[in-house]
C-alpha cells in the first residue's frame, strides 16, 4: 500500500463550514495545486459529523495515508478531540522525519486561519500560516470580492503544498496503525474539555 491522499483537510466539523470548503476553498486550492503539481491533488475531507463507532477507524486510516494536512484554524478547533489528534499526528510525523530544520526547513502542516488566529497554540504559531479570515463567509458567492481575495491568497500556497507533496517521506504502514489506535482511544474517552495544545504521539 502507499499514500491514498495528497491532502487531508482538518476542520471543526459543522455543515456551514463544510459548504464553504466545498464551494470555495477546495475548488480554488485544487486549481492552484494542479497548476504546480501537473495533476489534480487527491483531497480527503471527512463528510461525517463526530459520531459513530466506525468513524474513528476510517478517519485514522485516511490521515495515516495522507501526505500533508491543512488545518482550518478557528477558535474552536482544539475543542474537538478529533482535530487535536489529526494535527498532532502530522506534527509528530514532521518531527520524526526531520522537518523544520536547517536541512529540511519545510513541513507537512499548513495552518490556514479562517477565524481568530490569536488563540493558536505556540506549537503552531512557529509555523508560517496563511490568514484568510476575511474570506470565510459561508454565504459569499463564487464571483464576490471575497472570493477574489481567497483566490489571491491561495495562489502562493499552491506552490508550497505541491513541493511538500512531491517531497513527502516514503509511506509507512505504522502511520495508519498509530492514527487509528489514537482515534479509537479518544472515542472511548468521555472527557470533552477543550485542548490547549495538540497531543503528542511519543515521548521522543
Amino acid at each position: 500500500m502507499d499514500y491514498q491522499y495528497d491532502i487531508f483537510i482538518s476542520y471543526r466539523r459543522d455543515n456551514l463550514t463544510r459548504k464553504w470548503i466545498d464551494d470555495h476553498f477546495v475548488p480554488l486550492l485544487q486549481h492552484h495545486i494542479n497548476l504546480e503539481l501537473g495533476r489534480p491533488p487527491i483531497i480527503y475531507i471527512d463528510k461525517q459529523l463526530e459520531r459513530g463507532t466506525t468513524w474513528p477507524i476510517s478517519l485514522g486510516k485516511a490521515l495515516g495515508a495522507s501526505r500533508v494536512i491543512i488545518p482550518l484554524w478557528t477558535k474552536t478547533f482544539l475543542n474537538s478531540k478529533w482535530c487535536t489528534c489529526e494535527i498532532g499526528h502530522m506534527l509528530e510525523r514532521e518531527k520524526k522525519h526531520g522537518y523544520r530544520t536547517i536541512q529540511k526547513p519545510g513541513g507537512l502542516v499548513f495552518p490556514t486561519v479562517i477565524h481568530d488566529g490569536e488563540t493558536m497554540p505556540v506549537a503552531l504559531t512557529v509555523i508560517q500560516s496563511i490568514e484568510i479570515q476575511e474570506c470565510y463567509n459561508v454565504r459569499m458567492s463564487i464571483d464576490s470580492p471575497k472570493a477574489e481575495i481567497l483566490d489571491d491568497r491561495l495562489r502562493p500556497l499552491g506552490k508550497d503544498i505541491s513541493d511538500a507533496i512531491n517531497g513527502a517521506p516514503n509511506w509507512k504502514e505504522d502511520w495508519q496503525i498509530e492514527a487509528v489506535n489514537s482515534f479509537v482511544r479518544q472515542f472511548h474517552i468521555d472527557e470533552t474539555s477543550a485542548q490547549s495544545e495538540p497531543p503528542k504521539f511519543s515521548d521522543k
